[in-house]
């Protein structure tokens, strides 16, 4: 699968490595540096490349948009039409001081990607799932963190959960775009627990729900 990451900072250049080393394409866009595109794909072995934006979607299945919330508008307009493609929207619609969410409760930063990308089947995830976890590998927890998503699109949904499985995760499905609203509030807790905590930042995310081997527990 050809991938375009629209983002090269510490989400952007995870989650292309993790995709170029599972086999993927993987072209990395948007930067003030030419160069540090350049030097993620030469870390990132043969199957990535440095792009424009417009180029790498183009050409790309799947968009993963990993920029700041206030880059979305300007990284959007450079890669032109996404009509028809998979946007993995990881972005949390922050203020510029990182402390608080700009939009909420009513809409959802997603929602509004969904809106400046007109045609793209927009689905949220990994917006949850610190960088530093990505960089990390899943094996650092003591069991399988999820990874959560919602979108409209059923294919771009099952798409998506695929390249989470890929990476080491389990898909956990929200439900609908509009579940955003939820996904990038729970983000901030996730980032208080990974920054703010004093702590490792390889913080994993799980959801439980009853099984086989449970019933036959309670059953005994």
């Amino acid at each position: 699968m050809r991938i375009a990451i629209l983002g090269s900072g510490n989400m952007g250049s995870a989650l292309g490595h993790l995709f170029a080393s599972v086999g993927h394409v993987v072209a990395y866009s948007f930067s003030r540096d030419p160069k540090k595109l350049e030097r993620l794909a030469k870390s990132s072995g043969p199957r990535a490349r440095a792009a424009s934006p417009a180029d790498a979607a183009r050409d790309a299945d799947v968009i993963v948009l990993t920029v700041l919330w206030q880059h979305v508008p300007r990284v959007l307009r450079s890669a032109g039409s996404l009509r028809g493609k998979v946007l993995i929207d990881c972005t949390n619609p922050l203020t510029p001081s990182d402390d608080a969410l700009a939009v909420g409760h009513r809409t959802s930063g997603a929602e509004i990607v969904a809106r400046r990308a007109r045609g793209a089947h927009v689905v949220k995830a990994f917006n949850t799932t610190p960088a530093e976890l990505l960089r990390a590998g899943v094996n650092v927890l003591p069991e399988q963190p999820a990874a959560c998503y919602c979108g409209d699109d059923v294919r771009a949904k099952r798409v998506t959960a695929r390249l989470i499985r890929q990476l080491g995760f389990e898909p956990v499905n929200c439900g609908a775009l509009t579940s955003a609203r939820y996904l990038e509030p729970l983000a901030m807790l996730v980032g208080e627990l990974a920054y703010n905590q004093g702590r490792r930042p390889e913080v994993g995310l799980r959801v439980l729900r009853p099984g086989r081997c449970r019933a036959r527990r309670a059953r005994r």
